[in-house]
């Protein structure tokens, strides 16, 4: 049995269908399988690739696994008259954090950035 996990999403190859290669489109909760869609037929895998229960080695082979954008903010503050190279970076990652240290800063800054996963 593989320990890998499959997930809605991903691209992957069928051991029934060579070298096509199918995106996994839905997943079912209540019996814990993926469904992949071959010319309006639905076929089922458990999520760890494999067909059946019966089975003991997977039919899926990952392709690709789709990327996931992660958000992130960040709050900076900035002091009078401190030389950054010396001062160090004082990053924070809520508002209510950076806004303990107030003594000598004159902004706060919000940073926004995101990326894939």
């Amino acid at each position: 049995m593989s320990e890998f996990i499959f997930k809605v999403g991903d691209r992957v190859k069928c051991a029934f269908y060579g070298d096509e290669v199918f995106e996994l489109i839905k997943h079912e909760d209540s019996i814990e399988v993926l469904i992949l869609e071959r010319e309006d037929i639905e076929m089922y895998f458990l999520k760890d690739g494999r067909n059946s229960t019966r089975h003991t080695h997977p039919v899926l082979t990952l392709v690709e696994r789709p990327k996931t954008k992660v958000q992130v903010t960040r709050y900076v503050n900035v002091y009078k008259d401190v030389d950054v190279y010396k001062a160090g970076s004082d990053m924070y990652t809520t508002r209510s954090e950076a806004d303990k240290y107030t003594l000598g800063r004159i902004a706060c800054v919000e940073l926004k950035g995101e990326y894939e996963v």
